[in-house]
């Protein structure tokens, strides 16, 4: 079956068909191009995925490292208040000592 539209007859059955080898052979360079392109597209794209997905790891790692250091901050601050607090008891020699546990909470 033919089909004609302005001056140009189309055979549906290559429609069908597909794209023939000697149209392939005909624009090879095209072809190639094309494909090299579309290849080049999807490497930077899943390169660029990678790297995004990266990116929001590190971020989640530098969050993480950030509440380290501010811990690690306020305890050492912590000790160093409570080592000259416990100097200067021990200069006045009041016979006072830090408590190893928290006092406790009654309730009633």
């Amino acid at each position: 079956m033919k089909l004609k539209f302005k001056s140009k007859t189309i055979n549906t059955n290559r429609l069908v068909e597909g794209i023939s080898s000697s149209f392939i052979l005909k624009h090879l360079p095209t072809v190639i191009l094309l494909t090299m392109a579309s290849l080049t597209y999807i490497s930077v794209r899943f390169d660029c995925m990678t790297a995004m997905q990266q990116t929001a790891n590190m971020r989640v790692k530098l969050e993480v490292a950030r509440a380290d250091v501010q811990r690690e901050r306020s305890k050492y601050m912590s000790a160093t208040c409570e080592s000259n607090m416990q100097q200067m008891v021990d200069s006045l020699h009041l016979d006072l000592h830090i408590q190893e546990r928290p006092p406790y909470q009654i309730s009633y």
